[in-house]
């Protein structure tokens, strides 16, 4: 009767509210802040619901309207309506900021230590910050336009701040399972989706030689889902996924080979080689297969480049898009016009540095053009603000001492993942490890090529496979602990579980060890918290491993 009472009431008082709603901006803005608000209470209640939300809004819905519209490609989460233009943040961006608020201010509240978890990465990123920073103030002071500032830095603050949702939300294996649920039946829609848009708009003809039917950065997301079914493949983890993804692979190529990104292919050979490389380095058993497998595939994939390379059929179009990225035909005017635009517009990038090769040139201002740039300002009004080559893009705002920053931030996520690696038990978290590495390799080539460190999409996700992969040594250990494994400490196991305060103490010492172990080439300060949570979850408990997992489940507050 109490709750029957309380959703009566809840909707008696947003009646009045959704009929002014609707007179003043529309029904379908209306019904979108009713569903914002849902979600901000939801949040509030389980701020895992955060971590999930984010990484649905990155794979599946479009920051802008696209050509062929889809539905997803119209919903004001990555920009607002023409009504509500000039605010300072997307409702994306105060949707992060509200989850961030969250952690704090309940930690805060139940006194558990520091506020906010900065993690591995912590010091790579601010470092970075500070180096954009300057790049903000040295901007302002030379002629930088403010709103442009704003423009060029916020995929970088997405980056750090969806690192730290990501960070300080995931606390459990099922937390990640989910994630890669979601980015699986995601992408499987947008596969479906672009199948659509190849029905319906192209009669049916995947090498139209259309620029693109979806977003850019659409093509990343296709690729992922390619390289984690070869990895499910390789480590024979994660079947329901594996053959969920599978399914969605007749889709996923069609719509992949009708959205006609170069870069995408190449990306995806070379991610694909880092993983495998990992996946050999970790499986001494299976190390002869797997470098068999590797040598096999590679010359499968060569023939087929050398083969069809030059071929324009359906079928050939990945490796006509490998071969025009390096030597595109004489008869392909439009790669060779891609080709050409880019050339010019790096020796612009390259040019515009030297006139300030310390500090770079500055956020919020045109690079300079000794090399005319034909102009596209009405397809992208920002085009002379942000260039195809991100790299250099980095480079030329920041100058080499932050470039180098943005390199340290790349390199320790890379270097820190290998090495945590080699020390997970869980298989699962071990291809999940690998797959994480292999996406970061992937998105460095599209970033030098396609804008893809200014979409917000790949930062989302790039960022929350950070935080998930500096995650991954905790939650190994969690695991453990809760098999009673915690490294064969005092023969502990499911079947003889603790029956003395003495025994508790001596698994949660050993998961102490093992997280130490995983934190010392990370040389992390906030593993410590990690050490103490699971310290006082044993304490006078006869269960240590239901005691860790009840103390992460009341840490997370996502029970």
């Amino acid at each position: 009767m109490p709750l029957y009472v309380a959703v009566l009431a809840c909707a008696v008082a947003l009646t009045p509210i959704m009929m002014y709603a609707n007179f003043q901006f529309g029904a379908g803005l209306a019904i979108g802040g009713l569903v914002a608000a849902a979600l901000l209470v939801v949040t509030l209640r389980w701020p895992i619901v955060g971590f999930y939300a984010l990484t649905l809004a990155a794979v599946v819905i479009e920051e802008n309207p696209l050509v062929y519209p889809i539905g997803t490609d119209n919903l004001y989460v990555f920009s607002w309506p023409t009504s509500l233009a000039g605010l300072p943040e997307r409702p994306i961006g105060f949707y992060i900021l509200f989850i961030l608020l969250i952690l704090v201010a309940v930690r805060l509240a139940m006194r558990k230590g520091i506020p906010l978890r900065g993690g591995p990465l912590l010091v790579p990123f601010l470092a970075f910050l500070a180096c954009i920073a300057v790049g903000i103030a040295h901007g302002l002071t030379t002629g930088g336009q403010f709103r442009i500032i704003v423009l060029e830095i916020r995929p970088f603050w997405y980056l750090f701040t969806t690192y730290l949702v990501a960070y300080n939300l995931v606390s459990k294996k099922s937390h990640i399972i989910a994630f890669f649920w979601i980015l699986v039946l995601g992408t499987f829609l947008k596969a479906l989706q672009g199948c659509y848009i190849v029905v319906t708009a192209l009669h049916g003809q995947i090498n139209s030689g259309v620029n693109e039917i979806m977003a850019h950065e659409q093509s990343y997301f296709f690729v992922l889902i390619l390289l984690l079914i070869v990895l499910c493949i390789l480590m024979k983890r994660l079947h329901a996924i594996m053959w969920v993804a599978i399914a969605s692979l007749p889709f996923l190529i069609i719509a992949l080979i009708a959205n006609n990104r170069r870069a995408d292919y190449l990306a995806f050979v070379l991610g694909l080689a880092a993983a495998w490389t990992l996946a050999i380095a970790v499986n001494a058993r299976r190390r002869k297969g797997l470098i068999a497998g590797l040598i096999v595939c590679g010359a499968i994939v060569g023939t087929y480049i050398g083969v069809f390379g030059t071929i324009n059929t359906p079928i050939s179009a990945p490796a006509n898009a490998i071969i025009s990225v390096i030597q595109p035909s004489a008869t392909d005017i439009r790669d060779a016009q891609s080709n050409l635009y880019r050339t010019y517009e790096d020796t612009d990038l390259l040019y515009t540095e030297k006139q300030s090769p310390l500090l770079g040139y500055g956020f919020g201002k045109p690079f300079l053009q000794p090399q005319q740039l034909p102009d596209i300002g009405g397809l992208d009004p920002y085009y002379l603000y942000i260039p195809h080559n991100n790299i250099l893009w980095i480079w030329m705002r920041l100058g080499p001492i932050g470039f180098l920053a943005f390199w340290y931030v790349i390199s320790a996520a890379i270097v820190r993942g290998g090495v945590l690696l080699k020390r997970l038990r869980d298989p699962d978290l071990q291809l999940i490890a690998m797959f994480i590495i292999g996406a970061i390799v992937t998105e460095i080539p599209l970033a030098y090529g396609d804008y893809q460190l200014y979409f917000y999409r790949n930062i989302f996700i790039t960022g929350l496979l950070m935080g998930i992969l500096m995650r991954l040594p905790a939650i190994d250990a969690l695991g453990k602990a809760a098999n009673g494994d915690a490294d064969g400490a005092n023969g502990a196991t499911e079947a003889e579980a603790p029956t003395t305060l003495a025994q508790a103490q001596a698994i949660a010492a050993a998961t102490l060890a093992t997280l130490a172990g995983s934190a010392e080439p990370l040389r992390s300060s906030d593993l410590q918290d990690d050490r103490l949570d699971a310290a006082r979850a044993a304490q006078g408990a006869p269960d240590a491993a239901t005691r860790l997992r009840e103390q992460y489940r009341a840490q997370m507050w996502d029970s």
